[in-house]
């Protein structure tokens, strides 16, 4: 998936300022963490899929023998996939993991890319019905002649 870098961006900050009140010191600085590690792995290896509310995401450490780890992750848990089926060791822990700050990210990346297009399309909508049909008129028989 290609990114727009300036939506990605606004979701990673939007989504920095809505850390849960109920967080303490030490979990606040785990998940900005997560969502830090996150942010800059979005941005450098962009291979994601996102699908009916899951994310695959491929992991940038690798096993013992050098197998690739594929994480898939969404609002309910966190585990690796590829190679086993396990759950994610933060997630585990009950920490923030920066595969789920990743989910989250992306989340609201969506987020804004659809509430973007739907000011467009309102924006368009308004500036048409705001032209009269003179002007209409007289823009379309100058550019005919």
């Amino acid at each position: 998936m290609i990114f727009n870098n300036i939506l990605l961006e606004k979701a990673y900050l939007q989504t920095r300022k809505s850390t849960p009140p109920a967080f303490g010191a030490k979990m606040r600085m785990r998940r900005r963490n997560a969502l830090d590690k996150a942010y800059r792995l979005l941005q450098a290896n962009p291979f994601i899929h996102y699908e009916n509310g899951k994310l695959l995401l491929l992991s940038e450490s690798k096993t013992e023998t050098g197998e690739a780890k594929f994480y898939e992750t969404s609002s309910e848990e966190c585990r690796l996939i590829e190679p086993g089926d396990f759950l994610c060791h933060a997630f585990w822990e009950d920490f923030p993991c920066w595969h789920r700050a990743a989910f989250e990210i992306v989340e609201k990346y969506f987020e804004i890319v659809e509430s973007s297009s739907s000011e467009k399309a309102a924006q368009t909508v308004s500036i048409v019905n705001s032209l009269s049909p003179s002007w209409i008129v007289k823009c379309f028989v100058r550019h005919r002649v």
